[in-house]
């Protein structure tokens, strides 16, 4: 992920998931928590396009090589 919006199709295909289930769980919820990305539409959580990004915390912790 860059500056650029993906969606979740796009997130499960490059982390190797198959269940949209799990990805929602396992890693869209707690980094939406923890505030490592953002949505398109943040006052629409089921928006039919919602898509996301990294927010400049993660970019930060991507530089530092936290991840």
């Amino acid at each position: 992920m860059n500056d650029d919006y993906i969606d979740v199709s796009e997130m499960m295909k490059l982390c190797g998931i198959v269940r949209r289930k799990t990805m929602h769980d396992s890693y869209i919820a707690p980094a939406l928590t923890d505030g490592s990305i953002e949505r398109k539409y943040p006052e629409q959580p089921n928006h039919p396009k919602q898509m996301y990004r990294l927010t400049e915390k993660a970019k930060i912790w991507k530089k530092l090589d936290v991840f």
